[in-house]
């Protein structure tokens, strides 16, 4: 299934340690449409895309999304669209959202796909004002009135302002005005070397920043994932995924994945909602898919059904070839459950592994490709990645460099200079170290975001994010998240969501319980937490990012009063 890591290292003379991989790198594509046009003509027949329709699904084949593409591709350029101009494509994922997008690449323009909840009724208008403003798209794809309204009022003013094209008449008014004769674009027309699409980062530390994807970026990446899971090759990958497009994993990782191999998506409508868990496991049920990732959270969400349901725990283990679980460490007894019970369907447990990487860096920088490894563990460098661990305040930040990493944010050299250095690193804010500085293949341990650290009022810093890491740990996939507070008091304090998907609710008790335990276990000052307070209901608004994460700064805000409370109530009993 994998290929054994082997990694080099050395030291540079700053103290930061250098890590790349020696597993042979292999050649990419030139660009994600000559997969669309190779599997149209190899299994024409054979599904891209599957959405929920009335009565059943609607399927998209290889034949057809390649027809509907580039025809639309024709038309653009016919109607003006020219190379680099940038095309905003905003709404839920669905066959119109991916066909504008391929198209608009195919056409030599940049796409620009945009949270769905940019243009929702509890948006923060400022952001879409100031994306828009950024990007002065030539043209804009809403899937629905509403949203085609609102952007109406927020773009821009000047010559020439952006067309709108609102849902599936749009789409498909440009699918029929090419004739079956037209001259259409290509694949060998576009410059693999150019942007190609436009993903904005989560804006969890700050503003959203663009970041700018050639081809080549996009195709390295997945060659590079192939490079060290060569089981990808053996059969045809069929996930069931709901991450919105807009996101990097979900629109670059998982989409370009399924293209590259010829595979099938079945978009899942419940779209990680507590509330539609059974349609997630009744499409899992059905679709059965051969790769799955979810948040630990997603993964202990199935737990209880795994277990109770054998046909269910048939069709979701019975052909997957790994588990892939990302944004935070699986619980040990979460990663336990899921391997036995794996184990029972499969005679063998089914992998679970995880990587790390970012927006910035395509987004894929180190994968596990081994047997046994453990939770924490993120993996090795891909093949052609160079990952340095550079020494910061008592910590090593994790920075990366290779093919897939951008050049700086689209169009914002100052913030690009911050994060980006002249030798090509970018400087990712994240903190890591190896599992075993004796043996780098080993790989890496996530330890956290430097950015979220601070110091206490005694000029003692505080590493917050070990603190949520050890907190959610200790919640067993019952926590959402967890925010770690104090900067300038006396002592941390936290704000715990409990997950609300979980099958034990997590209460007041439990989470006296967890902290009692927790200071037990941390006796320093830094990590001792003084108090902590259960939120209800779920973060709202701006405080989730378009990636499903908190906004750590915007959390902050509104809840200021809560943490005042809290310290107030502190004083007030001691």
């Amino acid at each position: 299934m994998f290929v054994t890591p082997a990694v080099d290292c050395h030291r540079e003379r700053d103290g930061s340690l250098v890590l790349r991989s020696r597993v042979p790198a292999g050649t990419p594509t030139p660009t994600v449409l000559h997969w669309l046009r190779r599997f149209a003509g190899e299994t024409p027949d054979a599904a891209l895309l599957t959405v929920a329709a009335a009565a059943d699904r609607t399927a998209w084949s290889y034949a057809q999304a390649w027809e509907d593409v580039t025809r639309v591709a024709a038309s653009l350029v016919r109607g003006g669209l020219r190379g680099g101009d940038r095309v905003v494509v905003l709404g839920p994922n669905s066959i119109e959202h991916l066909t504008m997008q391929l198209a608009v690449m195919l056409a030599g323009a940049v796409a620009v796909p945009v949270a769905p909840q940019y243009a929702g009724p509890e948006a923060d208008r400022r952001k879409l004002t100031d994306l828009l403003a950024l990007l002065r798209p030539a043209l804009v794809w809403a899937s629905d009135q509403e949203r085609a309204s609102l952007l109406a009022k927020t773009l821009p003013g000047g010559a020439p302002r952006a067309r709108i094209l609102v849902g599936r008449p749009a789409v498909q008014e440009l699918r029929q005005a090419t004739r079956d004769d037209t001259a259409r674009p290509a694949p060998e027309d576009i410059d693999p070397s150019v942007p190609a699409k436009i993903l904005f980062t989560s804006g969890s530390t700050g503003k959203p920043k663009p970041v700018a994807y050639t081809q080549t970026m996009m195709t390295t990446n997945i060659r590079m994932t192939v490079d060290v899971w060569p089981f990808l090759t053996s059969h045809r990958p069929v996930l069931v995924d709901w991450l919105p497009w807009n996101h990097a994993f979900g629109g670059n990782a998982n989409v370009n994945l399924v293209l590259s191999q010829g595979g099938t998506l079945h978009i899942d409508e419940a779209a990680s909602r507590p509330d539609r868990l059974g349609v997630t496991i009744e499409n899992l049920r059905r679709h059965r898919p051969t790769f799955h990732g979810a948040v630990p959270a997603g993964f202990a969400a199935l737990l209880p059904t795994l277990e109770a349901d054998p046909s269910f725990r048939a069709a979701f283990f019975g052909r997957l070839d790994v588990m892939f679980s990302a944004g935070a460490a699986m619980h040990p007894s979460v990663f336990r459950r899921l391997s036995d019970l794996s184990a029972t369907v499969r005679g063998t447990p089914v992998p679970i592994v995880t990587g790390w990487g970012s927006t910035e860096v395509g987004p894929g920088a180190t994968m596990v490709h081994a047997h046994g490894v453990g939770p924490d563990c993120i993996g090795t460098p891909l093949p052609g990645v160079e990952i340095a661990l550079r020494p910061v305040a008592g910590k090593h930040e994790l920075l990366v460099r290779g093919p897939c990493v951008a050049a700086g944010y689209w169009g914002q050299p100052e913030q690009s200079r911050q994060a980006f250095t002249a030798e090509g690193w970018y400087c990712s804010g994240d903190a890591g170290e190896l599992v075993d500085p004796a043996a780098p293949e080993r790989g890496l341990r996530f330890t956290g975001r430097i950015a979220d650290d601070f110091k206490l009022a005694n000029g003692t810093w505080v590493d917050a994010s070990g603190i949520r890491a050890g907190l959610l740990a200790r919640g067993g996939g019952r926590l959402r998240d967890v925010v770690v507070v104090g900067a300038d008091r006396s002592a941390p304090c936290v704000l715990v969501w409990a997950d609300s998907r979980a099958a034990e609710p997590f209460g007041e008790d439990d989470l006296r319980l967890l902290l009692n335990t927790y200071n037990r276990e941390n006796t320093r000052p830094s990590t001792r937490l003084l108090d902590g307070a259960l939120l209800r209901p779920e973060p709202e608004g701006d405080e989730v990012g378009n990636k499903g994460q908190l906004v750590r700064g915007v959390v902050l805000e509104r809840r200021q009063p809560l943490v005042d409370q809290l310290y107030d109530r502190r004083r007030t009993q001691s």
